[in-house]
C-alpha cells in the first residue's frame, strides 16, 4: 500500500497499546497494595500472585510482538479476558463487588467494543457482567469495605447499593458493546472506503502523468516522422540506392507510415466526443476486428484463438482505451513465450470475458502484489506501464483483470467487462 495512505491501527498495534495499558494497571495495583497494607489486612499471597501473573503475561506479550506471526482478533480477546479475570479474582479476595476497583473491568469491555468484531466484544461484555454478578454473593468480605447499615434492608442481607452498582455496570457494558461496536464498524468501513478512494486518486494522478507525456510525445514525433518520410521518398527515387536496399526501404517506409497512422488514431481517440460517447458496436465484430488488427501488428505471434458464437447478437459500446488495454495483454503474452497463445473470448451473465494464456515463466510471488498497482516490468527494455494502464483502464469502466499462475505454468490473464456498462461512464 502507498505510504501516503493511512489505515486503522493493525491488531499488532492494538496488542502494543494493550501491553502499555496493562503496565499501568500493574503499577497501580502494586502501589495500591503497598498503601492498603497499612490500613487493611489484605491476603498477600493471592494479590501478589495476580500481580506477578499479569507481569509475566505482559513480558510474554512484548516478546510475542517480535514474532513474524500476525496478531489476530482471537488473541486480542484472550489478552482482554486475562485482564478481566485477573481483576475479578483480585476483587474476590478483597471484598467482592464492594471493592471499588472492580469497575476497572469496564475498561477491557470498552477496548473490546472499539477494536474487536461484535461477537468477541459481546462475549467479553457478558463474561464481565457475569463475574460482577457472581462477586455480589461469592467473595471474601473485608469489614472496612462493607457499607454501614442504615436500614432494616441491610439487616436482611440485601445490599441494594451493591445490586444497584451491578445493574449500572451491566447497563453500561451492554450499551458500550452495542453502540461502540456499531460506531467502530462504521469507522472501519468509512476508513476502508477512504483508502480505496485515495488509491484511485493516486492511480488517476499516475494516469494523468502518463497521458500528458504520451500527448507531448505524440506531438513531438510528428515533425521527425515527416522529415523521415521525405528523406525515404528521396532515397527511393535514386536508382542506385533502390537497387542496393530497395526492399529494406520499402519495409522502412511501411513502418514509418504505420507510425503515422498510429499517431493519427491517437489524435482521433483523443476527440472529446469519442471519449464521452463511444459508438455502439457488435461485440462479436469488435472482438474479431481487434484480434485481426493485433495479428497484423504481431505477425510473429502464434495463437490458438476461439471466439464463441455467444457474442453474436450482442450490442455494446466500448471506450477507446479498452481496445488498447486488451492489445497490451496480448502483446505481453506474446512476449512472454514463443509458444502459441491460447485466447478465448466468450460471454457469461452479461459480461464479456477474455482469457489469454501464455506458456512463459509467469510472475514471481514477490511481483504479484505490484501487478496493476504501479508501473512494473520484467523485460530488460520494458517501460512497465502496459499492465498498469490495462488494469486502470478496465477497472475504470467496471471491469476486472485477474492474473493467475496455472499448475502447468505460464500466466492466465482473465479480463471481464460488463457488456452494457462498458464505456457509458
Amino acid at each position: 500500500m502507498n505510504p501516503r495512505i493511512t489505515t486503522l491501527r493493525a491488531p499488532s498495534g492494538h496488542l502494543r497499546q494493550l501491553v502499555l495499558i496493562r503496565g499501568f494497571l500493574i503499577l497501580a495495583l502494586a502501589i495500591a497494595t503497598f498503601w492498603a497494607n497499612r490500613l487493611l489486612a489484605l491476603p498477600q499471597i493471592p494479590i501478589t500472585a495476580i500481580i506477578v501473573l499479569l507481569t509475566f503475561v505482559n513480558l510474554f506479550s512484548l516478546l510475542r510482538l517480535r514474532w513474524q506471526v500476525p496478531v489476530v482478533s482471537l488473541e486480542i480477546t484472550g489478552q482482554l479476558l486475562v485482564d478481566i479475570l485477573a481483576v475479578a479474582v483480585l476483587a474476590f479476595y478483597t471484598g467482592g463487588a464492594a471493592n471499588p476497583f472492580l469497575s476497572y473491568i469496564l475498561v477491557p469491555v470498552c477496548i473490546a467494543a472499539a477494536v474487536l468484531p461484535g461477537v468477541y466484544a459481546w462475549s467479553l461484555s457478558l463474561v464481565a457482567i457475569a463475574l460482577y454478578g457472581t462477586l455480589l454473593v461469592w467473595n471474601h468480605p473485608l469489614a472496612q469495605l462493607e457499607p454501614p447499615s442504615h436500614s432494616h434492608r441491610h439487616e436482611a442481607g440485601i445490599n441494594f447499593h451493591l445490586i444497584g452498582m451491578w445493574l449500572n455496570f451491566a447497563l453500561s457494558a451492554l450499551l458500550i458493546s452495542y453502540f461502540v461496536v456499531k460506531m467502530a464498524a462504521a469507522v472501519r468501513q468509512q476508513q476502508d472506503t477512504l483508502n480505496a478512494r485515495r488509491e484511485e486518486d493516486l492511480r488517476d494522478e499516475q494516469l494523468l502523468a502518463v497521458a500528458t507525456q504520451a500527448a507531448g510525445t505524440a506531438h513531438e514525433l510528428g515533425t521527425p516522422l515527416s522529415s523521415i518520410k521525405v528523406l525515404l521518398a528521396d532515397l527511393a527515387q535514386d536508382p542506385k540506392v533502390h537497387s542496393l536496399i530497395g526492399e529494406d526501404l520499402t519495409l522502412l517506409r511501411n513502418q514509418v507510415n504505420e507510425c503515422g497512422a498510429i499517431l493519427q488514431r491517437l489524435r482521433q481517440r483523443a476527440d472529446i466526443e469519442q471519449l464521452t460517447h463511444p459508438g455502439i458496436t457488435a461485440a462479436y465484430d469488435y472482438c474479431t476486428d481487434l484480434i485481426d488488427r493485433w495479428q497484423l501488428l504481431r505477425p510473429d505471434a502464434r495463437a490458438d484463438i476461439q471466439v464463441q458464437k455467444s457474442l453474436l447478437g450482442q450490442q455494446t459500446r466500448f471506450h477507446p482505451t479498452i481496445e488498447q488495454a486488451i492489445i497490451n495483454v496480448l502483446n505481453n503474452a506474446a512476449d512472454a513465450s514463443a509458444k502459441p497463445l491460447h485466447v478465448s473470448v466468450r460471454t457469461n451473465n452479461g459480461k464479456l470475458i477474455w482469457e489469454i494464456k501464455d506458456q512463459g515463466k509467469g510472475f514471481s510471488p514477490e511481483a504479484e502484489p505490484m501487478l496493476g498497482k504501479r508501473p512494473f516490468t520484467t523485460k530488460p527494455d520494458g517501460l512497465g506501464i502496459g499492465l498498469f494502464l490495462t488494469h486502470a483502464s478496465i477497472q475504470r469502466y467496471g471491469g476486472t483483470v485477474k492474473i493467475t499462475t496455472p499448475d502447468l505454468g505460464g500466466t492466465l490473464t482473465t479480463i471481464t467487462l460488463p457488456l452494457e456498462a462498458a464505456g457509458e461512464q
